[in-house]
């Protein structure tokens, strides 16, 4: 049935906080071009001497790897009984992906965002926050899972080149080692609710005994079983995070794909293999950085795993333009979404 709806929210704090927050992000939009201005003055003259259909192709198969993201919103707000449009949940994907990816602490901006969307929509506090949970985890395997088989690619390519890729392969075994270490101790706490409630009682004390205030019990236990609870409703709903995986992983192979027609516009003859392991050795790359829109890493892991590879003299001009077209070029796109999710007269999701 469809939900009646909602009458418009008076002006009240909760507005501003929405209207601050479009302010900073536009404000932060502007920062970074101007602070970047050299660089993309750079990449737009590295993109004229590029094949333009090829940049075109590229563009737009961008652009449907952020509405297959989308998607994942699609699918999970469909399990708690909501519906949104395929382009309400593209825009929403491609906003908060680039918030993520925008400034340091992105994902807290980005949950905040995807809060205050969801909810003019009719959907609660809990169920944005499982929402949200399962596009984290859906990410999160989906890029192991292509650093898995960007770290296979490096060593096999370093041990049948005779090339040492230690440069390469050790940072992606950092990230994966600390990846591996962080889900394994998900699992083993949040399988047993005891132990994770002693964990819990033990931080609240240390809190409790620096700040100097006395510690409650309860509030470990009350967390401990609220966190059990959504264990034992992921494990009921591993179906559909499989679907999740999926996505993600074909929105990943979406910008992979992007970054060969780059490639192919500069007159390089390469394959998905190889800028499938350059794209994974990005991600993990981009676990480690916190300043604003990738502070050039993101470029610079691309350009010399690419150059490692031996795709040539291209691999830093392709580098370049694909984080123009997969990041820069869109953020005037990114605050036209904003303002159109943001907007007071909205309809509820359909239940």
């Amino acid at each position: 049935m469809n939900q009646p709806l909602a009458p418009s929210p008076p002006p009240t704090r909760r507005l501003s906080w929405r209207l601050w927050l479009g302010i900073l992000m536009s404000a932060g939009i502007v920062v970074l071009v101007i602070l970047k201005r050299a660089w993309l003055l750079d990449a737009m003259a590295l993109a004229l001497d590029a094949q333009p259909k090829w940049l075109l192709a590229a563009q737009v198969i961008i652009l449907l790897s952020y509405m297959v993201s989308g998607q994942v919103f699609r699918v999970a707000l469909r399990k708690q009984g909501y519906h949104i449009g395929t382009f309400r949940a593209w825009m929403t994907a491609l906003v908060a992906i680039m918030l993520s990816q925008s400034m340091p602490a992105g994902g807290v901006a980005s949950y905040a965002f995807l809060v205050s969307t969801f909810r003019r929509r009719g959907v609660s506090n809990e169920q944005t926050a499982l929402v949200a949970t399962f596009e984290l985890m859906s990410y999160s395997m989906a890029m192991v899972l292509v650093a898995l088989f960007s770290l296979a690619y490096l060593l096999y390519y370093a041990f049948t080149t005779d090339v040492s890729g230690t440069a390469f392969v050790t940072p992606l075994l950092i990230g994966l080692s600390i990846i591996a270490a962080l889900v394994g101790v998900v699992l083993v706490v949040t399988g047993r609710a005891e132990l994770l409630a002693h964990g819990l009682r033990a931080v609240q004390r240390l809190v409790a005994v620096f700040w100097r205030r006395p510690h409650d019990d309860q509030w470990a236990a009350h967390i401990a079983s609220r966190i059990t609870a959504g264990r034992a409703l992921i494990i009921a709903n591993r179906m559909m995070l499989g679907l999740l995986i999926l996505i993600q992983l074909t929105a990943l192979c979406g910008h992979s794909l992007a970054m060969l027609l780059i490639l192919l516009s500069l007159g390089v003859q390469t394959s998905f293999a190889v800028v499938l392991a350059a794209f994974g050795a990005a991600l993990v790359t981009s676990l480690f950085n916190v300043l604003p829109g990738g502070g050039g890493t993101i470029e610079t892991i691309l350009a010399a795993v690419l150059g490692f590879l031996a795709v040539g003299p291209a691999a830093v001009p392709a580098a370049v333009i694909f984080r123009l077209l997969n990041f820069w070029l869109l953020l005037p796109a990114v605050a036209a979404a904003y303002a159109w999710l943001m907007r007071r007269s909205v309809a509820p999701a359909r239940r």
